[in-house]
């Protein structure tokens, strides 16, 4: 059996930024479209973004994330509508960019299970965009069983990495008892390939870099393009993945850069990534 997952960064609605929220909103329908468009016709199973934003004056949902602001939803909304059912779990970490509410979503065509979110950084005040919070599902995959996801978007080396990595690894050991067959972490890590906090990740084997167990001549081609926000002053990284807990039954069947300009337009100052998994 197969499956496909994306992960994408989502800029927090700063593909367009305007003085008004609401024209904002409106300038991003192009990348709602272009997003949800992939997502339907490359068939993909499950989606984590991060950097999803939402109207920070609107009221806030229970669950979190169906305000009609929330970028997340909109794609999740829009598929829907096409007659692409997606179930969806998200939780936000910090007031980005001002007037935004910025966090993690998760997105599946298989009913999800276990749907958590918790903060693995020190700091968990909302006005402080160091605070990171991360979304864990455990997805009920026909003829497989659970495949437990984390979706992550992580600090810097210099500023928490190592501690929050910890935290969600702690979280995500924590839920094995649920009978979880395999285990992916994905997100934005923060972390350059080859660099330390990329290092603490892989270096006792018990996380495999799937880009790289495709790609190896590919080591550090980068993930986004320009100088971004906490890379303005180095040359493009690549410091988003999808690690697979070593030994665990899935197998990386291919992984291709999407959201580039070559597969799909760009939505986002980051690429996203689309995998393939075999299931035994």
């Amino acid at each position: 059996m197969e499956l496909s997952l994306l992960t994408l960064n989502l800029h927090t609605y700063q593909q367009h930024p305007l003085n008004c929220c609401f024209d904002t909103m409106h300038q991003h329908e192009r990348e709602v479209h272009i997003i949800a468009e992939a997502i339907a016709h490359l068939g993909m199973d499950v989606v984590c973004f991060q950097e999803v934003g939402e109207y920070l004056h609107d009221p806030i949902t229970q669950p979190y994330g169906e305000s009609p602001s929330n970028m997340a939803f909109r794609i999740c909304q829009k598929l829907r509508h096409w007659g692409h059912w997606f179930h969806i779990h998200q939780d936000w970490s910090h007031i980005g960019f001002h007037r935004w509410r910025e966090g993690t979503a998760i997105m599946s065509r298989y009913p999800m299970r276990h749907n958590y979110s918790a903060y693995v950084s020190d700091d968990q005040r909302k006005d402080n965009y160091m605070s990171r919070n991360v979304t864990v599902s455990c997805i009920d995959v026909p003829w497989f069983g659970l495949l437990h996801v984390a979706n992550a978007h992580l600090s810097w080396a210099h500023h928490g990495f190592f501690h929050e990595y910890a935290r969600l690894k702690q979280l995500v050991d924590s839920r094995r008892n649920f009978g979880v067959r395999a285990d992916l972490i994905v997100g934005d890590f923060n972390a350059p390939a080859g660099e330390h906090a990329y290092n603490h990740i892989v270096g006792n084997g018990e996380y495999v870099d799937q880009f790289y167990e495709l790609h190896p001549h590919h080591f550090y081609k980068p993930s986004y393009h320009g100088r971004i926000d906490g890379w303005k002053h180095s040359p493009p990284k690549r410091i988003d993945y999808i690690f697979k807990r070593n030994g665990h039954p899935l197998r990386i069947k291919s992984m291709d850069i999407i959201f580039n300009d070559e597969f799909y337009p760009v939505v986002s100052d980051h690429f996203g990534y689309f995998a393939k998994f075999d299931l035994f």
